[in-house]
């Protein structure tokens, strides 16, 4: 797997929002500020 095979995910604004309420509930149970950061595989990229 190479990072370059991943860019920054497209997402609607329901899955922003969702994503979102997430790092708002795992912030609050880790008493710290938790960001969730989104990216897509690109076509060359295999899992």
């Amino acid at each position: 797997m190479n990072t370059k095979d991943f860019k920054a995910a497209n997402l609607s604004e329901n899955l922003v929002d969702e994503i979102q309420s997430l790092e708002e509930k795992l912030s609050q149970q880790a008493n710290k500020k938790v960001v969730v950061i989104a990216y897509e595989q690109g076509l060359e990229g295999n899992l």
